[in-house]
């Protein structure tokens, strides 16, 4: 069982109820097209949780292109080992 938040959960069951399909339905669909980025994620928290920051920045950069990765380690700099400026 997965238990969600309200507000998680009224968005699936709007969403559902505008496509008219069954929210578990919706959910696994999103799910299935979410499968790369998840990936991507979870290979971005393996190495930021191992200490190897360079390879989490790598994978974060692959993952959300150059710039958005730069902006995520300018608001994330524990992840990273910067300082804010």
């Amino acid at each position: 069982a997965l238990t969600l938040p309200d507000h998680v959960r009224d968005a699936i069951y709007d969403l559902a109820d505008a496509m008219g399909k069954p929210a578990s339905k919706v959910v696994a669909e999103l799910l299935e097209e979410m499968v790369p980025q998840l990936e991507g994620l979870a290979k971005v928290a393996r190495a930021a949780r191992s200490g190897n920051k360079p390879a989490a920045k790598r994978a974060l950069m692959h993952l959300l292109g150059d710039g958005m990765a730069e902006l995520m380690a300018q608001q994330q700099p524990e992840l990273f080992g910067k300082k804010r400026k």
